[in-house]
């Protein structure tokens, strides 16, 4: 835990430096709801999200937009770090303390996180507040279907910076992955309005689960039970990804131990 106060406080203070990042994220969030807002005003009411969703665009795309931009910090922010750590020399010594690598790996990531949380709570803040977002949320709901989501997509995120330790190169199938979420997951736009073949394809992805699950609590209140089968299948992605991760960050750490690569980023 300390480790992990140590990396957060380092890093709030390193961001802390840099005043103006602050203010361009805080554009950037207002910059997305306005071009969302009025393109939901082009569109109008739209009879497949009033029936499916029960809400208009904005809402929907609210949704999305802010879920979709945590789940990718969850799937991005370790690897990421951890190449960082490898380019800066600073990942050998950290792993010749003694710490577990899950450790080290998700000390390293847990400010990039933690500010996608924020900036999607504050997403969904202003979107409702500013922009009036029809929300009809079920708080309990829509916390434990975005920690479920969040727990399978760190997992994903722990088998990226595994390959990165490995090969010390960015992880292709995170990329692959990212990209067919935003194209097939419902992001911006329902799942029903794709190809059949592509609307059973979405169906492997973890964050089609997860936006209909978020959607269901927090536009139409819907409670867990309401939401079950999809927090089930939330929960197997977990069950089936974590077992996985856990190996592949031991293998990883044995090759590079072994290979005697790690000072060489």
């Amino acid at each position: 835990m300390r480790l992990l106060l140590a990396f957060l406080r380092r890093d709030i203070l390193i961001a802390a430096s840099y005043r103006l990042s602050f203010a361009f994220m805080l554009a950037g969030g207002l910059i997305t709801l306005t071009v969302f807002y009025f393109l939901a005003r082009t569109m109008g009411e739209t009879a497949l999200l009033r029936e499916r969703y029960g809400a208009d665009y904005f809402s929907f795309a609210l949704v999305g937009v802010a879920v979709a931009s945590c789940l990718r910090a969850m799937q991005t922010s370790f690897a990421g770090r951890l190449r960082e750590a490898q380019t800066d020399g600073s990942l050998e010594v950290l792993l010749a303390a003694p710490h577990s690598t899950f450790r080290v790996i998700a000390s390293l990531a847990a400010y990039p996180v933690a500010t996608a949380f924020l900036r999607a709570v504050g997403l969904i803040a202003l979107g409702w507040w500013l922009f009036g977002a029809d929300l009809h949320l079920e708080p309990f709901s829509f916390t434990v279907t975005l920690g479920l989501a969040l727990l399978a997509f760190g997992a994903l995120g722990l088998l990226s910076a595994a390959f990165v330790l490995t090969f010390k190169r960015g992880d292709p199938f995170t990329y692959a992955l990212d990209t067919a979420t935003y194209l097939l997951a419902g992001v911006v736009y329902p799942v029903e309005v794709l190809p059949e073949a592509l609307q059973w394809a979405a169906k492997l992805l973890p964050a089609t689960h997860a936006l209909s699950a978020l959607r269901a609590s927090a536009l139409k209140g819907q409670g867990l039970s309401e939401v079950a089968p999809s927090l089930l299948v939330l929960a197997l992605f977990s069950l089936a990804l974590w077992p996985l991760a856990a190996l592949a960050l031991t293998l990883a750490r044995r090759h590079v131990e072994r290979a005697g690569t790690l000072p060489h980023a």
